[in-house]
């Protein structure tokens, strides 16, 4: 037994010696080339989105930015669908996912996360002046269509909660929110600030969003689960950003500031 045991020790000690190796590769790949590669959806406004230069602005993209400067290392942004981000993580596509992610236990079961930079919730933008009375999601589960985006955790709270509606999927926020537009859907589900954006974004079409979102949901950064050192550094330097008060100031800009929108327009 007491062999038996010390080969279980040997083993467990010699694959964290190998866990750590590859974030020490890593790392260092990174700081040698020069470069961070980071995973963004690119049209998640007010976290990521293209300007009229064809250049990506936004939260995330500001906070990746920053993080690439306190690593001395230039930012590369991989642009894919949302439900693509985590799967190009896993396969070394991109170094980290910072695309407005909910940190959620299954997504946590195979990929670590720190943070979270920012605290957000559901949703709902709607022409009805019925729907956005919600205070609830029974409130809309009713023989509606509602729109919300592919592979998202929007997707898995209707799926939850509103059963009784018609879903109808969509691959950006673009596409869903003319969804709304079109009257082709009875409202969009979706994270508060994205939400609020679309309102802003279209002041004459009456748009309408929660006063207090439905639920409460953490964001994240999303970076590969077997890099102690990498997961390490990231924080310590989100850390920096937050006590500094520059996650703070940031959050002023892009969510309660509307005058980005005209680098869109």
């Amino acid at each position: 037994m007491k062999a038996r045991n010390k080969w279980i020790i040997f083993t467990l000690v010699f694959i964290s010696v190998i866990q750590l190796s590859n974030a020490q590769q890593r790392i260092e790949k990174i700081v040698n080339k020069g470069v961070l590669t980071v995973g963004v959806s690119g049209d998640q406004p007010p976290f990521s989105m293209v300007n009229r230069k064809g250049e990506f602005i936004g939260y995330d993209i500001e906070l990746a930015q920053l993080l690439g400067a306190s690593m001395r290392v230039k930012v590369e942004f991989a642009k894919m669908n949302f439900d693509e981000l985590l799967p190009a993580l896993k396969n070394n596509e991109v170094d980290i996912v910072i695309s407005g992610m909910t940190i959620t236990p299954k997504r946590n079961m195979s990929h670590a996360f720190v943070g979270p930079y920012l605290i957000s919730g559901k949703s709902i933008l709607t022409k009805s002046k019925t729907l956005i009375n919600a205070t609830s999601p029974n409130d809309i589960n009713m023989d509606i269509k509602v729109v919300t985006l592919k592979g998202s955790t929007s997707e898995e709270f209707v799926e939850e909660y509103l059963p009784e509606v018609e879903v109808i999927l969509e691959e950006n926020l673009d596409m869903a929110i003319n969804k709304v537009r079109n009257d082709e859907a009875e409202l969009l589900i979706a994270d508060y600030p994205t939400c609020a954006y679309a309102a802003l974004l279209f002041p004459d079409e009456d748009f309408a969003i929660l006063d207090q979102p439905l639920t409460i949901e953490p964001l994240g950064i999303a970076l590969p689960n077997d890099d102690f050192l990498f997961i390490n550094l990231v924080d310590n330097l989100l850390e920096s950003l937050e006590m500094h008060g520059i996650l703070a100031l940031m959050e002023e800009k892009w969510f309660e500031n509307p005058m980005w929108l005209m680098q869109t327009k």
